[in-house]
């Protein structure tokens, strides 16, 4: 059984291929407008560096991106099932592990998920150097400019040393405190 911060440690690690995975769900042309909005603000929530954990710096700050990314699927999966469905059997290893990992991260915040529930109500409003999820799921060029910033941020920001991933989150257990302060 995975622990909070397994589920930490490898969704940071899988940062780079849970945001493919991601592009793959906002390109699928099964996906509805309202959908296709809120995974691109996902999107552009982990590209931002926007942080729904308040105070957690460094590597653990991308805590809140892998949380984000699978409450974003699950939501998904209520509104477009044969959608999320299709990505779970073309990647059991990334959307696959989502709902067994969330399971872990409920058990774990419990009543405190309701603070990154509120950023994923706000994902449809995001926005990014001039970029909204609106225009990134709508319009052609918005479009091309998230996958190019998706595989920028992957080179430059999320090929994480694994060992780092592993110090950082020793530090998992300070997310229920900061959480707190946000409710």
């Amino acid at each position: 059984m995975s622990t909070f911060a397994d589920v930490l440690r490898e969704g940071i690690l899988s940062l780079p291929h849970d945001l493919k995975a991601m592009l793959r769900i906002v390109e699928d042309p099964e996906l509805d407008d309202p959908g296709r909005v809120l995974a691109c603000g996902a999107i552009l929530h982990v590209l931002s560096g926007h942080n729904a954990i308040p105070g957690v710096k460094g590597i653990l700050g991308f805590a809140d991106d892998v949380i984000v990314l699978r409450l974003v699927v699950e939501r998904l999966g209520q509104s477009s099932p044969d959608v999320i469905a299709h990505h779970t059997e073309d990647s059991p290893e990334i959307v696959g592990l989502f709902a067994e990992q969330l399971a872990v991260v409920r058990d774990h915040l419990g009543e405190l998920l309701v603070v990154i529930n509120h950023a994923v109500d706000a994902l449809p409003k995001s926005t990014f150097e001039g970029h909204d999820a609106v225009k990134c799921a709508r319009d052609a060029e918005s479009a091309t400019w998230l996958y190019d910033s998706v595989q920028e941020a992957i080179v430059e920001r999320l090929e994480l040393d694994p060992d780092a991933v592993v110090r950082a989150v020793k530090g998992a257990s300070e997310i229920k405190g900061l959480l707190k302060q946000r409710l």
